[in-house]
């Protein structure tokens, strides 16, 4: 009998093992979508000036990325040390998220945090550094990255299923913004020229680690902003 509860044990442990990734997933599926409604429920706490301020603000540092020419840094490459901290130079906390991003065919309701360090992208989505900030407006180019997959968390681990047509919400302290997908694509690190602003347009890239897992290219996802 002492041998068969043995052998019972260590096969509940077994499933124990093998389930918990996948319960864990939905644990903090459901604790980013949490995270995601706090930053409605902060704005809500915050006064219209402030509100105000802070757009303008984040509205004159797109400007200022409209015109630089540094580019954008690949999220994981190895010059991580020289970037600049965005969410310092915007006044946010490493834990205040600037918006959310929704993407209901993949079922995700993340964050979207300013920068995009290791330390980000363990959390949720970051808007990756040398790309607008994700406000929309007319010649202006956001790029969040997020990690194609971890043990406890999806991520962007789907993100090769969205196809032009597709539609994906970014959240922001002015309101919601809807982006239609126009195409895929799959890049080296170093080939940024799609990412790049373009004049007249309102442009939206999801960007994540390929092929899965060994994680050597880009898989890029671009979009359009809505009128």
């Amino acid at each position: 009998m002492k041998k068969y509860k043995g052998i019972i044990l260590l096969f509940a442990a077994g499933l124990l093992i093998m389930a918990y990734p996948h319960i864990a997933q939905l644990v903090n599926r459901e604790l980013q979508e949490r995270q995601a409604e706090d930053f409605r429920t902060a704005l809500d706490g915050m006064s219209d000036s402030d509100i105000t301020e802070l757009m303008e603000r984040a509205r004159r540092y797109n400007d200022e990325i409209h015109n630089d020419l540094d580019g954008l840094h690949d999220p994981w490459g190895d010059q991580q040390a020289l970037m600049v901290s965005y969410s310092e130079t915007m006044g946010f906390g490493d834990e205040d998220a600037f918006g959310a991003l929704e993407i209901p065919k993949l079922n995700l309701h993340t964050p979207i945090y300013l920068g995009s360090s290791d330390a980000v992208l363990n959390k949720g989505v970051g808007q990756v550094e040398g790309s607008s900030l994700p406000l929309g407006g007319t010649g202006t180019h956001t790029v969040l990255a997020g990690h194609r997959g971890m043990w406890t968390k999806t991520m962007f681990r789907h993100l090769d299923k969205l196809r032009p047509g597709d539609v994906f919400y970014i959240h922001t302290m002015d309101g919601m913004l809807t982006y239609r997908v126009t195409s895929q694509q799959i890049i080296y690190p170093d080939e940024t020229d799609s990412l790049e602003i373009q004049e007249g347009k309102d442009l939206a890239t999801l960007l994540t680690c390929h092929p899965y897992p060994q994680n050597y290219q880009r898989l890029l996802v671009h979009a359009e902003r809505e009128r």
